[in-house]
C-alpha cells in the first residue's frame, strides 16, 4: 500500500509539474515569481519549486530567486538542495543576513561537521573588504576612481605651480593604488560569480577515492549536503577539496556544481 501511495504521489507531482511548466512558458519572470511566491504562502511547496525552477530554466537568476528556492526546498526537507540554493544566493549577495541564518539552520541537518582550516588574517580582511560591496558597485567605483586619477594627471601635467604639481603627483599615486585594488576586487568577484568550481554533494553517502577510479583507495566518507571545492575534473570524476584541507576524487554524478 505504501508503494502504491508513493507512486500515486509521484505521478500527481509529475502532472502538476508538467502543467505548471507549460503554463509558465508564456508568462513573464515577474509573473512567475509572484505565482511561485503565492504557491509558497499556500504551502504548495512542490508546485512552488517547479515554478521557481522554470524561472531559472528561462535564464534568469538573482539572489532573491535563489533564496526563495532555498526556502522552498527547506520546507520540502530537501536540505542538500536548500543548501545549494542558499549558497548560490550568497554568491550574488554575500552580506544577506537572512540567507546566512537560513543556511546555518539547513546545515544542522547535514551529517558531516567539517571544521574549516583558519584563513590568514590578511585574506580574511581582503574577503571582508571584497564582500562589503556588490560586483556592480565595485565596477562603478573603479570607473569613478579612474576618472579622478585622469583628472589629477591632467592637472599634474598642466600645472605651473610647484605646490599644485606636488599635490597632484601624490594624489595620483594614491589613486593608482586605489584603482588597482578596486579593479582587482571587481575582477575577482566577476570571475567568482561566473565560475562553477564549488559544489554540494547530493548523494546520501559517498566514499572519496585517492584517484579517479572505483578500485582506488578509500580516503574518507562524505554525506549529502556537504560543500566541496572542485580542483580538477576528468572522465566523469572530480577532484575535490573540503574545508579541513582533505583532498580526493568522487564521481561527478554525486555533486551539483554552482
Amino acid at each position: 500500500m505504501k508503494n502504491i501511495a508513493r507512486i500515486i504521489r509521484i505521478t500527481l507531482l509529475l502532472i502538476i509539474g508538467c502543467m505548471a511548466a507549460s503554463e509558465s512558458m508564456a508568462q513573464k519572470p515577474e509573473e512567475l515569481m509572484a505565482k511561485a511566491n503565492s504557491l509558497y504562502k499556500e504551502c504548495a511547496y512542490d508546485s512552488a519549486a517547479v515554478v521557481y525552477e522554470s524561472i531559472i530554466n528561462k535564464g534568469y537568476s538573482s539572489a532573491t530567486l535563489y533564496y526563495n528556492i532555498g526556502n522552498t526546498y527547506y520546507k520540502l526537507k530537501n536540505y542538500p538542495m536548500a543548501i545549494l540554493y542558499y549558497e548560490k544566493s550568497l554568491k550574488l549577495d554575500p552580506n544577506n543576513e537572512d540567507t546566512k541564518h537560513n543556511i546555518e539552520i539547513a546545515k544542522a541537518f547535514v551529517s558531516d561537521k567539517i571544521e574549516a582550516v583558519p584563513d590568514f588574517f590578511l585574506k580574511i580582511w581582503w574577503n571582508k573588504l571584497s564582500n562589503s560591496l556588490s560586483m556592480t558597485t565595485w565596477s562603478v567605483l573603479t570607473l569613478i576612481i579612474l576618472g579622478m586619477l585622469l583628472i589629477c594627471l591632467y592637472f599634474y601635467l598642466t600645472s605651473r605651480t610647484r605646490t599644485l604639481k606636488k599635490s597632484m603627483f601624490f594624489s595620483s599615486l594614491i589613486l593608482i593604488i586605489m584603482t588597482i585594488c578596486s579593479f582587482s576586487i571587481s575582477s575577482k568577484k566577476h570571475n567568482y560569480i561566473k565560475s562553477h568550481n564549488e559544489a554540494i554533494i547530493i548523494t546520501p553517502t559517498i566514499t572519496v577515492k585517492s584517484s579517479p577510479s572505483v578500485s582506488s583507495v578509500d580516503l574518507f566518507v562524505l554525506h549529502e549536503g556537504s560543500k566541496v571545492k572542485i580542483l580538477d575534473s576528468t572522465d566523469n570524476w572530480d577532484k575535490i577539496k573540503i574545508a579541513n584541507g582533505s583532498i580526493g576524487w568522487l564521481p561527478s554524478s554525486t555533486i551539483i556544481r554552482y
